[in-house]
């Protein structure tokens, strides 16, 4: 088996796999390069499973009255839809309540589901890496809770911009959060003048830009990596 590659508790699945299961695994997949703000598909719902090849990506469940909860983000390497790759699993029928979304642009390597689900039902690595990953997702996932209350206050405030961000850009299709200094810290638990200075740090260091009653987000992929290396 090949050395495994973590970044943080995140792995790189392929990392996982020697050459010869990489190949099979990728066996008639192809890869798809998608514009930033692009709804790649209902995670929950559409019988795809995909590699983040380049980029971030970010899955959120949507309700019918337009509300969204950011569920995870994902980075290159990270798998999505591993559901639909345990062969004899029924493939998600009907609408999704989770969605995949492209912050940046973005490369996604869309595995061929019958091929995959062979190469699952055949090979015991590659269940092994699968099962390595999903392990590793719920301790992020845990991350992602944790951050929003046990964070630093730039921590907990880049999670929050760069939430509020990836909604406006589906809206908009701009990286832009209207919001004023006091409603940020009433969001992450702090105060007017502490976020002051922490959007001035990400400011200096050309993440974000400021206007009255606005934040853009110049460098999204800073942001994440910010919340990625948060640890408990």
């Amino acid at each position: 088996m090949a050395t495994p590659a973590f970044a943080g508790e995140d792995v790189d699945v392929l990392a996982l796999l020697s050459k010869a299961n990489r190949r099979r695994l990728l066996e008639n997949a192809r890869d798809e390069r998608l514009p930033a703000g692009t709804v790649a598909f209902g995670a929950g719902g559409s019988n795809r499973a995909f590699l983040l090849k380049e980029g971030l990506a970010r899955t959120y469940w949507a309700l019918a009255d337009g509300r969204q909860a950011t569920t995870a983000f994902f980075y290159p390497g990270n798998l999505v839809g591993s559901r639909n790759l345990v062969p004899g699993t029924p493939l998600m029928r009907g609408p999704a309540l989770v969605f995949v979304q492209v912050v940046v642009d973005s490369t996604l390597t869309l595995l061929d589901l019958p091929t995959a689900r062979r190469v699952v039902a055949q090979e015991i690595e590659v269940v092994t890496a699968i099962a390595t990953y999903l392990a590793a997702r719920v301790r992020y996932n845990l991350r992602m809770i944790a951050v929003r209350s046990l964070g630093n206050v730039p921590e907990r405030l880049a999670y929050d911009l760069l939430e509020r961000a990836s909604r406006a850009q589906l809206a908009g299709g701009q990286l832009t959060v209207k919001t004023t200094h006091a409603n940020l810290a009433a969001s992450i638990g702090s105060s007017r003048e502490v976020v002051s200075r922490a959007l001035k740090g990400l400011r200096d260091d050309r993440i974000v830009e400021t206007a009255p009653g606005m934040v853009r987000v110049l460098d999204p992929l800073r942001l994440a990596e910010m919340v990625r290396t948060f640890v408990i």
